[in-house]
């Protein structure tokens, strides 16, 4: 994953959405100028709700986003490709977050695919050990799920946890890479 200091400078340059297929369903992505800003997840069972994506974006990323009348192929392919195999190497812009967000979600980045990380050893790994519940706000506050695969962060007393779409689509995409909890 592309460092957040990386993200060029975009005034004026207008965030756009595009849908994309993931392991958890149909994703609505926000983009600008090559970045990803925002993804969410569409709940399970659920119609795409363009809607409910904009307010997402306006309330939790703070910026208005539009439809992408010709989404560019190549991100598109590469933010498909990076949701199907869970590769995190897919541009990101995390600047809505706090720099200890931030270098929480970078680290989350690093987990690889089929393994897990508790929210304490995350907190362990960014120099804060005491500061688990913290790593959970990130955890919860991130803009890009699946691209910074917070699902491969689990409680220590075990389980999924919690997860912004639910439980179940957690375990999902766990199961999906093969972790047995």
């Amino acid at each position: 994953m592309d460092a957040p200091e990386s993200v060029p400078e975009r005034a004026g340059q207008p965030h756009l959405w595009f849908m994309a297929d993931s392991p958890a369903g149909p994703v609505f992505v926000a983009h600008s100028n090559g970045w990803v800003s925002g993804l969410q997840i569409t709940p399970g069972g659920r119609e795409p709700d363009p809607g409910r994506f904009v307010d997402y974006m306006l309330d939790e990323v703070g910026t208005d986003v539009e439809p992408d009348p010709d989404p560019d192929p190549k991100l598109v392919a590469r933010v498909s490709e990076a949701l199907a195999t869970g590769r995190t190497d897919v541009p990101v812009d995390l600047s809505s977050r706090s720099p200890f967000q931030q270098e929480v979600l970078r680290a989350t980045a690093r987990i690889p695919r089929g393994e897990v990380r508790t929210y304490g050893e995350l907190a362990a790994v960014v120099g804060r050990p005491r500061a688990a519940r913290a790593v959970g706000t990130a955890m919860a506050r991130n803009p890009v799920p699946l691209l910074v695969p917070c699902h491969r962060v689990v409680p220590s007393s075990g389980g999924v946890g919690n997860y912004g779409n639910s439980p179940e689509t957690k375990a999902k995409l766990l199961a999906n890479e093969g972790v047995a909890l």
